[in-house]
């Protein structure tokens, strides 16, 4: 059978070349995309091998090679030799998703954190949570308070919204869950949503009332804010985080990496 001429079995999608000037690469490309992004394959999964996606597909090892790869270049998949083809997770895909790091300066070693979950309640969607989340006013959230602590001091107080219906249950997660492993990770790991891509805004305020007694502070002391939006999938919006972070002993730290692309995947420089 010549490539592009598979008839649809089981459910495998049609890859045609007739009419259609769509590189067959790219169409392998995308029908892949979607069959990771409907999590047919789970974050830390390997995908099959290049020679049955050859057999399944019915299409040639090359255009096999390129689709993996442009998935590769694209942070979808992650390729160890000698292994196989891995399904990216937010921990494969950076290494260290790790929101808040702490530094009293270059030279001083990163602060450790423990986290305190204070509260978990379910409260209705409201302007600006809905723009940001793509939901609509009045839709179930969950609304999760958390204290991040260098020893017994309070450095970072957190409040994050989660859409119910995309995290059914997520209320009833014993505190020790939440307390000992990342939100993003933990999340990954029951709802199988891999963190893809996160949006930050930085800024200053002055400490209301809940923030002031969360962190131990005055009324009015200055701090950090921290807005982000975590998305996953499909550029779906999952996560409307606001921080609030006491910065007079410790900054922020921040790392950031030039990257290269190449078949054995993307790799820091």
């Amino acid at each position: 059978m010549a490539e592009g001429q598979l008839l649809k079995n089981n459910n495998t999608p049609i890859i045609s070349r007739h009419g259609d000037p769509t590189p067959m690469y790219f169409k392998l490309q995308m029908i892949l995309k979607n069959e990771i992004e409907g999590r047919k394959w789970r974050p830390g999964h390997a995908i099959p091998t290049e020679r049955a996606l050859a057999q399944i597909y019915q299409v040639s090892l090359g255009t096999v090679k390129q689709a993996l790869l442009n998935l590769v270049n694209e942070g979808y998949l992650n390729r160890i030799q000698g292994k196989g083809t891995f399904v990216l997770g937010s921990a494969l895909r950076s290494g260290s998703l790790r929101y808040h790091r702490l530094l009293r300066n270059f030279k001083h070693k990163e602060a450790e954190l423990k986290m305190k979950l204070l509260t978990i309640n379910e409260v209705p969607c409201s302007t600006p949570v809905d723009r940001y989340l793509g939901i609509r006013q009045g839709q179930k959230l969950y609304e999760i308070k958390r204290l991040f602590l260098h020893g017994e001091k309070p450095l970072v107080y957190t409040v994050s919204y989660l859409p119910q219906k995309l995290f059914p249950d997520l209320d009833k997660w014993s505190t020790n869950r939440f307390e000992k492993t990342p939100l993003y990770l933990a999340l990954e790991q029951h709802y199988h949503l891999p963190t893809i891509l996160n949006h930050e805004l930085f800024g200053t305020t002055l400490a209301d009332g809940e923030a002031a007694q969360a962190l131990h502070v005055r009324k009015g002391r200055d701090l950090l804010t921290i807005e982000m939006i975590s998305f996953t999938y499909r550029q779906k919006p999952y996560e409307y985080r606001q921080t609030y972070c006491l910065t007079h002993e410790y900054k922020i730290f921040r790392e950031t990496q030039r990257r290269f692309r190449s078949a054995g995947g993307t790799r820091p420089i």
